[in-house]
Protein backbone atom coordinates (compact mmCIF):
# COMPACT_ATOMS: atom_id res chain seq x y z
CA UNK A 1 0.00 0.00 0.00
CA UNK A 2 2.79 2.45 0.90
CA UNK A 3 4.71 1.61 -2.28
CA UNK A 4 1.97 1.71 -4.91
CA UNK A 5 -1.21 2.77 -3.18
CA UNK A 6 -3.36 5.78 -2.41
CA UNK A 7 -6.19 6.46 0.02
CA UNK A 8 -9.65 7.50 -1.19
CA UNK A 9 -12.37 9.45 0.57
CA UNK A 10 -15.89 8.42 -0.41
CA UNK A 11 -19.42 9.32 0.64
CA UNK A 12 -19.93 9.81 4.36
CA UNK A 13 -16.16 10.38 4.72
CA UNK A 14 -15.61 6.64 4.37
CA UNK A 15 -12.08 5.62 3.42
CA UNK A 16 -11.06 3.40 0.49
CA UNK A 17 -7.82 2.49 -1.28
CA UNK A 18 -6.31 2.24 -4.75
CA UNK A 19 -3.31 0.01 -5.40
CA UNK A 20 -1.55 0.11 -8.80
CA UNK A 21 1.04 -2.33 -10.13
CA UNK A 22 2.35 -3.57 -13.49
CA UNK A 23 2.82 -7.06 -12.06
CA UNK A 24 -0.26 -9.27 -12.46
CA UNK A 25 1.00 -11.73 -9.83
CA UNK A 26 1.33 -8.93 -7.27
CA UNK A 27 -2.20 -7.72 -8.07
CA UNK A 28 -3.57 -11.24 -7.56
CA UNK A 29 -1.66 -11.62 -4.27
CA UNK A 30 -2.94 -8.33 -2.86
CA UNK A 31 -6.49 -9.19 -3.90
CA UNK A 32 -6.33 -12.67 -2.33
CA UNK A 33 -4.92 -11.30 0.96
CA UNK A 34 -7.69 -8.71 1.23
CA UNK A 35 -10.42 -11.25 0.42
CA UNK A 36 -8.96 -13.84 2.80
CA UNK A 37 -8.61 -11.52 5.79
CA UNK A 38 -11.21 -8.76 5.34
CA UNK A 39 -14.81 -8.68 4.16
CA UNK A 40 -14.36 -5.76 1.77
CA UNK A 41 -15.76 -4.94 -1.65
CA UNK A 42 -13.02 -4.76 -4.29
CA UNK A 43 -12.79 -3.85 -7.97
CA UNK A 44 -10.02 -4.65 -10.46
CA UNK A 45 -9.30 -2.58 -13.57
CA UNK A 46 -6.70 -3.21 -16.27
CA UNK A 47 -5.14 -0.45 -18.37
CA UNK A 48 -3.49 -1.96 -21.42
CA UNK A 49 -0.15 -0.53 -22.50
CA UNK A 50 -0.56 1.38 -25.76
CA UNK A 51 3.12 1.71 -26.58
CA UNK A 52 5.28 -1.11 -27.88
CA UNK A 53 6.51 -3.34 -25.02
CA UNK A 54 4.60 -1.18 -22.51
CA UNK A 55 3.29 -3.34 -19.66
CA UNK A 56 -0.34 -3.48 -18.61
CA UNK A 57 -1.24 -1.63 -15.43
CA UNK A 58 -3.50 -3.25 -12.84
CA UNK A 59 -5.50 -1.12 -10.41
CA UNK A 60 -7.06 -2.79 -7.40
CA UNK A 61 -9.65 -0.62 -5.68
CA UNK A 62 -11.03 -1.20 -2.21
CA UNK A 63 -14.39 0.57 -2.36
CA UNK A 64 -14.82 3.21 0.39
CA UNK A 65 -16.74 1.72 3.33
CA UNK A 66 -16.85 2.09 7.14
CA UNK A 67 -14.86 -1.12 7.77
CA UNK A 68 -11.91 -0.20 5.48
CA UNK A 69 -10.39 1.66 8.43
CA UNK A 70 -9.93 -1.74 10.13
CA UNK A 71 -7.65 -2.80 7.26
CA UNK A 72 -5.65 0.44 7.45
CA UNK A 73 -5.18 0.12 11.22
CA UNK A 74 -4.09 -3.52 10.82
CA UNK A 75 -1.51 -2.46 8.22
CA UNK A 76 -0.23 0.29 10.51
CA UNK A 77 -1.19 2.95 7.97
CA UNK A 78 -3.62 4.56 10.41
CA UNK A 79 -3.42 4.90 14.18
CA UNK A 80 -6.93 5.57 15.39
CA UNK A 81 -8.16 8.36 13.12
CA UNK A 82 -4.67 9.65 12.29
CA UNK A 83 -2.51 8.78 9.28
CA UNK A 84 0.84 7.16 10.15
CA UNK A 85 3.47 8.42 7.68
CA UNK A 86 6.15 5.96 8.79
CA UNK A 87 5.67 2.32 9.82
CA UNK A 88 4.10 0.77 12.92
CA UNK A 89 6.97 -0.52 15.04
CA UNK A 90 4.62 -2.96 16.72
CA UNK A 91 4.30 -4.87 13.44
CA UNK A 92 8.06 -5.34 13.12
CA UNK A 93 9.28 -6.69 16.45
CA UNK A 94 9.99 -10.15 15.04
CA UNK A 95 12.54 -10.84 12.30
CA UNK A 96 9.98 -12.87 10.33
CA UNK A 97 7.66 -9.84 10.27
CA UNK A 98 10.46 -7.55 9.09
CA UNK A 99 11.29 -10.05 6.34
CA UNK A 100 7.65 -10.10 5.20
CA UNK A 101 7.55 -6.29 5.34
CA UNK A 102 10.59 -5.99 3.07
CA UNK A 103 9.11 -8.63 0.76
CA UNK A 104 5.94 -6.57 0.37
CA UNK A 105 7.93 -3.37 -0.18
CA UNK A 106 10.01 -5.04 -2.89
CA UNK A 107 6.95 -6.48 -4.64
CA UNK A 108 5.22 -3.10 -4.48
CA UNK A 109 8.07 -0.89 -5.67
CA UNK A 110 11.34 -2.77 -6.03
CA UNK A 111 13.63 -3.74 -8.90
CA UNK A 112 17.07 -5.27 -9.54
CA UNK A 113 19.38 -4.40 -12.42
CA UNK A 114 20.63 -7.27 -14.55
CA UNK A 115 23.90 -8.30 -12.88
CA UNK A 116 25.61 -8.29 -16.30
CA UNK A 117 25.91 -4.53 -15.72
CA UNK A 118 26.35 -2.63 -12.46
CA UNK A 119 24.90 -4.23 -9.34
CA UNK A 120 21.89 -2.20 -8.19
CA UNK A 121 18.72 -3.01 -6.22
CA UNK A 122 16.25 -0.30 -5.29
CA UNK A 123 12.92 0.32 -3.56
CA UNK A 124 10.97 3.39 -4.70
CA UNK A 125 8.45 5.27 -2.56
CA UNK A 126 6.97 8.75 -2.56
CA UNK A 127 7.19 9.01 1.24
CA UNK A 128 10.39 10.31 2.84
CA UNK A 129 9.61 8.96 6.34
CA UNK A 130 8.76 5.54 4.97
CA UNK A 131 11.99 5.44 2.94
CA UNK A 132 13.95 6.16 6.14
CA UNK A 133 12.02 3.37 7.87
CA UNK A 134 12.96 0.93 5.10
CA UNK A 135 16.63 1.87 5.53
CA UNK A 136 16.36 1.12 9.27
CA UNK A 137 14.69 -2.23 8.65
CA UNK A 138 17.29 -3.26 6.07
CA UNK A 139 20.13 -2.20 8.37
CA UNK A 140 18.61 -4.37 11.13
CA UNK A 141 19.62 -7.31 8.91
CA UNK A 142 23.12 -5.90 8.42
CA UNK A 143 22.43 -4.61 4.89
CA UNK A 144 24.34 -1.44 3.82
CA UNK A 145 21.19 0.34 2.61
CA UNK A 146 21.43 3.93 1.40
CA UNK A 147 18.86 6.52 0.42
CA UNK A 148 18.61 9.23 -2.23
CA UNK A 149 15.89 11.18 -4.03
CA UNK A 150 14.88 11.12 -7.68
CA UNK A 151 12.43 13.80 -8.82
CA UNK A 152 9.43 13.34 -6.50
CA UNK A 153 10.43 9.89 -5.24
CA UNK A 154 12.76 8.55 -2.56
CA UNK A 155 15.04 5.64 -3.43
CA UNK A 156 16.37 3.08 -0.96
CA UNK A 157 19.14 1.11 -2.66
CA UNK A 158 21.93 -1.46 -2.43
CA UNK A 159 24.97 -1.40 -4.73
CA UNK A 160 27.02 -4.43 -3.67
CA UNK A 161 26.48 -7.88 -5.19
CA UNK A 162 26.78 -9.65 -1.82
CA UNK A 163 24.29 -7.25 -0.22
CA UNK A 164 21.78 -7.84 -3.03
CA UNK A 165 22.01 -11.64 -2.70
CA UNK A 166 21.57 -11.29 1.08
CA UNK A 167 18.47 -9.12 0.55
CA UNK A 168 16.94 -11.60 -1.90
CA UNK A 169 17.59 -14.40 0.58
CA UNK A 170 16.05 -12.39 3.44
CA UNK A 171 12.79 -11.81 1.55
CA UNK A 172 12.61 -15.43 0.38
CA UNK A 173 13.17 -14.72 -3.33
CA UNK A 174 15.28 -17.86 -3.73
CA UNK A 175 14.75 -18.40 -7.47
CA UNK A 176 15.66 -14.77 -8.18
CA UNK A 177 18.71 -15.22 -5.96
CA UNK A 178 19.85 -18.28 -7.94
CA UNK A 179 19.31 -16.50 -11.26
CA UNK A 180 21.24 -13.46 -9.99
CA UNK A 181 24.12 -15.60 -8.73
CA UNK A 182 24.35 -17.57 -11.99
CA UNK A 183 24.73 -14.40 -14.05
CA UNK A 184 27.07 -12.97 -11.44
CA UNK A 185 29.38 -16.01 -11.63
CA UNK A 186 29.54 -15.76 -15.44
CA UNK A 187 30.28 -12.02 -15.18
CA UNK A 188 33.08 -12.60 -12.65
CA UNK A 189 34.61 -15.33 -14.83
CA UNK A 190 34.58 -13.06 -17.88
CA UNK A 191 36.20 -10.26 -15.89
CA UNK A 192 38.88 -12.64 -14.64
CA UNK A 193 39.58 -13.90 -18.17
CA UNK A 194 39.79 -10.32 -19.45
CA UNK A 195 42.28 -9.42 -16.72
CA UNK A 196 44.44 -12.45 -17.59
CA UNK A 197 44.33 -11.62 -21.31
CA UNK A 198 45.25 -7.99 -20.63
CA UNK A 199 48.11 -9.10 -18.38
CA UNK A 200 49.45 -11.54 -20.99
CA UNK A 201 49.14 -8.91 -23.72
CA UNK A 202 51.09 -6.41 -21.61
CA UNK A 203 53.82 -8.99 -20.92
CA UNK A 204 54.12 -9.83 -24.64
CA UNK A 205 54.43 -6.15 -25.52
CA UNK A 206 57.20 -5.75 -22.93
CA UNK A 207 59.00 -8.79 -24.39
CA UNK A 208 58.75 -7.43 -27.95
CA UNK A 209 59.99 -4.00 -26.89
Amino acid sequence: MRMGGAMLIGGGNNVGMNFITENAAVARKVLSLIKRNFNLKTEVMVSRGRRLKKSNSYMLRVVPAPNVSELLVTLGIMQGENFNASQDGGLLKKACCRRAYLRGAFLGGGSVNKPAGDYHLELVTGNNDFAKALVRIMKSFGLPARMTDRKNDYIVYLKEGNAITSFLNIIGAHQALLDFENVRVVKDMRNQVNRLVNCETANLQKTVN
